[in-house]
Formats: C-alpha cells, structure tokens, sequence
C-alpha cells in the first residue's frame, strides 16, 4: 500500500486554485466509479484539478518532487470519461487526477468555428455547447458514438464517430492542444509548436502528458438526420449481406452502417442494422428501403435530432457492468464484405456468449464508415498508423459475476485470435495494413504489443516519450518503452 504523508497532503491542498480539490477515501468527493466496474481500484488520493497549473502540481507531488519531497513516489492515473476497462484510469493506493468535475467546460468561436474544450468533458458535453450556434446550419465535431465518452481518451486513440465518413478523425479535426508533462511544463502542441507532440498525441494515446485543452473544428450540421435500427433473425444474413455490399457499392459519405450482434428480450440471437443518413428524410428512405424489404422483425427508422445521434448506442453501454473491449479490422474492398467473415463472425460470437452464460450481454458491432475521408490522410501526418481503407470491429463483453473478470482478457482474445484466421484466409497483409484502432485494443494493452499497434511510428514514437516523459509517468495504455 502506498504511504501518503499528510503534511505533504495539506501542502498540495494550499498550492492549488481555490476550485480545485484533494479528496481521501471517505470524504464527500472521493470516487473510484468508472463505466467499467472491473476497472475500478481504491486511490489513497483523487484530485479534482481546475487549471493547467493545478495539474502540475499534482504531478509534481506524484513524482515527490519540490516542493513535495517528503512524499515518497506514487502511482498516477488520468481520468477524463473513465472508459478504459483495462482500468488506465484508476490507480490501486495512488492519485487519481480526475480532470472530468472541474475541467469539462466548452468553449465555442462561432466565427472560427472552433470548439475549445477541456480535457474532463464528455462529448454530450461539447455535442450541447457546438450544436445551438449557427443559423440555416448547426455547429457541430466530429464525436464518439457513446455520448458518456471522455473527449481525452478518444481523440488520443483517433477518433472514430458518425461524422468521421465526411471529416475525418477527429484528431484530423485537431488544430491545438495545451498538455502538461511529466517535467510540469505546460506546452501547447500544434503544427507551429512542439510540432513533434502534436504529431505523437494524434493517435499515440496518453504516453506523453496530460491534456487540459482541445482545439477542434467545426462544421456545419443539419438539425436532424434520419436513420434507426432494424433487427432481424439470424437467419436473414444470407440475404443481408449481400444488400450491404450492394449498398457499399454505391453509397455516399453522408450514408453509414453499424452492422451488431446481440442477443434480444428473450434470449434469442439477433443481427442489427444502425443506419445514419446526413440527409433529408424523404431521400434516406429511398436510399435505405431495401433494408426494410428484407422484412426485419424490428424496425425503427425516422428523423433523428442531431443531438440524438451519439446517444444511439447508449443502450448498449450502459455504466454498472462489468465490461473488456477488444477490437481489430476488415478490409474496404470493391468486392464487399465476404459472406464467409460475416458468418463466421455470428457464428464465434454467439458460440461466446452461448458457452459463457455470465457474458450473455455482450455483443459485437462492425462499424461501416465511407472510410474516404480518414484514409486519404497521408499516414505520415499523425502518430495513427492505419490509414488503410477498413472498417472496425469490435466486441464489447459484458458480464455481472466478478469473478469471471480474469477470464474475460483470455475469452476475447482468443475469439479475436480465430476471427483473423478467418479474415487473413480472405485477405492478404497489404490490405489489413498495419497499428490498429487502439481505443477499441483495451484488453489487449494490458500485454505487449505497442509496436504492432503502433506499426512503423514505433521508432518515433519512443523517441517522442523519451523526451517528454523519460521516467514513464504515464505509461498505464500502450506504455512505450523509455530505456534503451
């Protein structure tokens, strides 16, 4: 266990911003609630920060540095949305710096259509302050798709959502960022300042620093879109899938797919469609009723305000559970989606969740994005490797009994095992490409492998983290190595 000195403490508590707060275990303020329940640990300390310069400090104290040199050294861990179930942002007897009570403010330059955001904000959050600017046309960035993510993990990661078909990742949409090291200076990272972190930050993950602020763009949003979800029986893939690749053929940017996996009400497997048209209603209908004609057992398609949009998934990631995600790709080739893939996909999932009982809820989605938009980006740009055209996979596992937890890495992992047999006997390695999406990798960070997730920016990655934060302060997701 940790030793925390208290004189050390009271220290801390003066030299922060009078918002800012220092709470132990037991005062009113103290949590260690993340979504995941699996990724929850007891801190001797949680911080909730106001300034960037708080945020140094607490930094300063973790290290035991001047002037908290009496306090022996202490695990960190960052906490913005408290969605990593790997647990990166909990700390067992260490501090906790939660940037999300204090630091979750946005900011909107209408004229510059530009979204200053803090590193704790949700993206329900930036999605309420971007949307009521603008006239004919809404403000609005490219987002998550769960509206209770954190902004900090997911654009460190990259940043798929909704949007992203037409703009981009998100952190294609990132101008600036303010990140505070491990040595306590506060740096803002662009293309004309420490242009090397903010190369590593879009999409090198929380290696090098804390960000306190976000620059994003901002586009014009129509008020409401039109889309849903339609459910069918399993047996409907035959003829499901080959609608998709059909579809695939001819869509447009505005025009996107989640295809999910579930279980229903009853018990029964289920597959879904979540549809999301950037258009009128009239011509999402037209583009999307060949859909319907396959006779879903559930349908629920209509306008949906734009401020619903990233809500669409909120059932099926709901706080309280016990959760792992683990992900990995499926090319983007003219031919479609192989039947074979698709199937065999159905087939590992249900036979995980039919042989773990205590798992039952979980499910899997394939994301079908217009991938032009973030793979014409050249892969040198940022530190996120794969700018390939693919699509993410990805498998949320839920469960509620405790003790399954530490079977749950090696369950995942071995059904992502056989899906790549089953993709690479499809698809030769040029087209799966390299690194991967590592927001949707978390069980898998908790092992080696940061150089093939990173794939060839490892080298350059490294050399970032070492100049950044040489005694690897934070290093709890894809911790780069800082010794030769």
């Amino acid at each position: 266990m940790s030793v925390v000195n208290p004189s050390v403490v009271e220290l801390l508590r003066k030299a922060l911003s009078s918002n800012a707060s220092v709470n132990l275990p037991g005062d009113p303020d103290y949590s260690n609630k993340r979504w995941a329940r699996n990724a929850e640990k007891t801190a001797a300390i949680v911080t909730h920060p106001s300034t960037a310069e708080d945020v140094a400090q607490i930094i300063a104290f973790a290290q035991g540095k001047s002037p908290y040199d009496a306090q022996p050294k202490l695990d960190l861990a960052i906490k913005g949305g408290g969605h990593a179930p790997s647990g990166a942002s909990s700390s067992e007897g260490g501090v906790v710096i939660d940037l999300n009570p204090k630091m979750h403010h946005v900011r909107v330059d209408p004229n510059t259509k530009l979204a200053y955001i803090q590193g704790g904000a949700l993206w329900e959050e930036v999605d309420e302050a971007t949307f009521p600017h603008g006239m004919l046309y809404r403000l609005a960035s490219v987002s998550g798709v769960v509206s209770h993510t954190g902004v900090g993990g997911l654009i460190l990661g990259g940043g798929f959502g909704w949007l992203c078909s037409q703009y981009g990742l998100v952190i294609d949409n990132l101008v600036q960022a303010t990140v505070v090291t491990s040595l306590g200076e506060i740096l803002t990272a662009s293309d004309s300042q420490n242009s090397d972190l903010f190369w590593a930050i879009r999409g090198g993950g929380a290696n090098f620093g804390v960000v306190t602020e976000f620059v994003l763009k901002l586009h014009e949003q129509r008020s409401e879109l039109w889309g849903g979800i339609l459910m069918y029986p399993p047996t409907a893939l035959d003829q499901l899938v080959p609608e998709i690749n059909s579809w695939l053929s001819e869509r447009t940017p505005v025009e996107n797919i989640h295809l999910l996996f579930t279980l229903g009400p009853t018990g029964q497997p289920m597959v879904g469609t979540q549809i999301v048209y950037n258009g009128d209603a009239d011509t999402g209908a037209k583009k999307f009723e060949r859909f319907v004609k396959l006779g879903p057992l559930v349908t629920n398609l209509g306008p949906i305000p734009y401020l619903e949009l990233n809500r669409m998934q909120n059932p099926f990631a709901q706080h309280g559970s016990y959760r792992m995600l683990q992900g990995n790709f499926i090319p983007s080739v003219p031919t479609g989606l192989p039947i074979e893939i698709v199937s065999g996909l159905f087939s590992l999932w249900l036979n995980t969740v039919t042989e773990h009982q205590v798992a039952s809820s979980s499910t899997f989605v394939l994301e079908l994005y217009h991938p032009g938009a973030y793979s014409s980006v050249p892969k040198e740009a940022t530190a996120y490797a794969h700018r390939a055209p693919t699509y993410n996979i990805a498998y949320l596992m839920n469960w509620s009994d405790p003790i399954w937890t530490e079977q749950s890495i090696p369950t995942v992992l071995a059904l992502d095992k056989e899906f790549i047999k089953l993709r690479d006997a499809h698809f030769s390695p040029e087209l799966v490409g390299e690194g991967g999406y590592i927001n949707y990798q978390d069980a898998e960070s908790r092992k080696a492998g940061s150089s093939r997730r990173f794939g060839s920016h490892f080298p350059r990655l490294v050399e970032i983290k070492r100049q950044y934060d040489p005694e690897n302060l934070f290093g709890k997701w894809f911790a780069l190595p800082t010794k030769p």
